[in-house]
């Protein structure tokens, strides 16, 4: 397996005078040690711990091009705008792009002018066949929420039960998966279908101190909504209220802007560019609550977020978890508060480790912490 041939000082000469930061902390140390000599790693960092660069440093010490997979196109663009205003070459390759931007990057790609090229696991293997008819060589492979392989390979994109093979055509180049939670089951099935069972594997704790978790029981749904407009109308700082249903992040943003709230739906069914202007909102404290599904959340950056509402149970702790850590990432406090009633166990979709976390009455930090396999 080719190496990257550089150390640690030279990867700390790139952080600092290309991202601007003096220092690594010790956990992204742990990842690049083992990357940075050709060892493959599955890293579980917390939301906030600056997954991004474990993989971005290395990008610019390696000879070759670095291949980003990635689950969604707007986290796509962000990175890759925020890359390229570093005066980073990096591009992606998405639905959005007509076939001669496509060609434009491709091109690019392939002549060795890109640093970092990111793309959804959908588009891998026309790249693989591209980037292997120009002898293109990938000196690093990145696979960007490595969840979503055990969340979302087995039906909802099953191309991701297939990344393994495109690795192996690619010439398994050293691969880093990268993602904010998964349960010990979790990380030996993303190993698996990447097949990279002597992979390192860094985990840092789950245990996030500054957020608050618990739950709150309601009568019905006007409690819940009383509860959410409650807690948002006043708060300092950002909130972020999860709903099951486009329909009822509607619903609840049009109630919460006549009770005077700065507020703002987000959801797969709006345009992109009308969730591009909520997200640059709501970064810009012009939005104050945003009501969303699950489809706003990975890779937001906001720091501020005082509050995560759920307006009740997700399907599983894991999809909990990751929304829930959206709050708090600068240090600071956040709430974290499910709001249940009985008969939201009725769709059946909840797993039975939601319904145990629901039903506690103390311990739900415990609860987290045991599931993930740290207690």
């Amino acid at each position: 397996m080719p190496t990257f041939n550089v150390g640690l000082d030279a990867a700390r000469a790139i952080l600092k005078e290309r991202f601007g930061h003096p220092r690594f902390r010790v956990h992204q140390l742990r990842v690049l040690g083992p990357l940075l000599a050709g060892r493959n790693v599955l890293a579980v960092l917390p939301t906030g711990a600056g997954k991004s660069l474990c993989y971005q440093v290395p990008a610019l010490l390696g000879d070759g091009l670095t291949l980003v997979i990635s689950p969604l196109i707007s986290l796509m663009q962000d990175q890759v705008g925020a890359l390229r205003r570093r005066g980073i070459a990096a591009a992606y390759v998405n639905s959005q792009l007509d076939q001669d931007q496509r060609r434009v990057i491709l091109n690019a790609a392939t002549g060795g002018r890109l640093a970092l090229l990111y793309c959804a696991p959908e588009r891998l293997a026309s790249l693989t066949r591209r980037l292997s008819a120009a002898a293109t060589r990938v000196a690093l492979l990145a696979i960007d929420e490595a969840h979503c392989i055990t969340e979302w390979g087995s039906e909802f994109r099953p191309v991701y039960r297939r990344l393994g093979v495109f690795r192996s055509q690619l010439g398994r180049p050293p691969t880093i998966a990268l993602t904010g939670s998964a349960t010990p089951a979790a990380r030996a099935d993303i190993l698996q279908v990447l097949r990279m069972p002597d992979a390192e594997v860094v985990v840092t704790s789950f245990d996030r101190p500054n957020l608050q978790f618990s739950v709150q029981r309601v009568r019905d749904d006007r409690e819940r909504f009383a509860t959410i407009r409650h807690r948002v109308r006043d708060a300092a700082g950002a909130s972020i209220v999860y709903a099951p249903t486009r329909r009822l992040t509607e619903l609840i943003t049009r109630a919460l802007l006549r009770s005077s709230v700065r507020a703002a739906p987000y959801h797969a069914g709006l345009s992109a560019s009308i969730r591009r202007r909520v997200l640059r909102a709501f970064l810009a404290d012009q939005v104050r609550v945003i009501v969303a599904t699950s489809a706003f959340g990975m890779g937001i950056d906001k720091p501020d977020v005082r509050q995560v509402l759920h307006w009740g149970p997700p399907p599983t702790l894991e999809a909990y978890y990751q929304e829930a850590g959206r709050g708090g990432r600068d240090g600071g406090t956040a709430a974290c508060i499910v709001l249940w009633r009985r008969e939201d166990f009725a769709w059946g979709n909840i797993a039975p480790a939601m319904k145990r976390y629901v039903e506690s009455r103390t311990n739900h930090r415990a609860l987290i912490l045991e599931y993930f396999g740290e207690l």
